[in-house]
């Protein structure tokens, strides 16, 4: 039977070993991905409990029209790949799929998190009616920024992009934040 510290410092350990796992997985993917810059629109600069911090959306994967799903029914909890094209300097969604590609195409791997089908009802509305936007979250909306530096600062007027890493399953890390073409903050 295990005692009290010797249960105490499995934990700990346990802990440490969950952490090095999440490291190791982000350094794979910085040093294995394609890198894409994609254009975000910032929602939130500041936080009073969490500091100074930037949640935003992606301007061309983050809201999707069904249609692009190809008439796949999409739910709401679902993961899906998104097949990325380039136009310009940008990253767009060219497709949503519920499996992943197999011919090396450039895709993010994002979970519905509304705008998919829940019930029977929704489904033969979104038939008849030609679908919805669909709302993709891809673990990549947030970014933390030094100290006071986000105070006062607006993202207004401005062109915000984020340099984000993926991998081939799709996974990414949010790398850089750029405003009007210079890196921020």
């Amino acid at each position: 039977m295990l005692t009290k510290q010797t249960k105490f410092i499995l934990a700990i350990v346990l802990q440490v070993i969950i952490i090095f796992v999440i490291i190791i997985f982000k350094i794979s993917i910085l040093s294995g991905g394609t890198d894409i810059l994609l254009q975000i629109e910032p929602v939130d600069p500041r936080d009073m409990l969490r500091g100074d911090y930037t949640t935003f959306q992606y301007s061309n994967i983050s809201n999707l029209n069904s249609y692009i799903a190809g008439g796949q029914q999409i739910r709401n909890g679902e993961t899906v790949y998104v097949v990325l094209r380039q136009s310009g300097k940008y990253w767009l969604a060219q497709n949503v799929q519920k499996t992943k590609p197999l011919n090396g195409e450039i895709i993010l791997k994002g979970k519905v998190v509304s705008g998919g089908t829940e019930t029977q009802s929704d489904i033969i509305s979104n038939q008849n009616f030609g679908g919805s936007r669909i709302h993709v979250v891809y673990g990549i909306e947030e970014y933390f920024i030094p100290e006071g530096k986000g105070q006062g600062f607006s993202f207004f007027n401005k062109e915000a992009a984020a340099r984000v890493i993926v991998d081939e399953n799709g996974n990414a890390v949010l790398k850089q934040i750029y405003v009007d073409n210079k890196s921020w903050p």
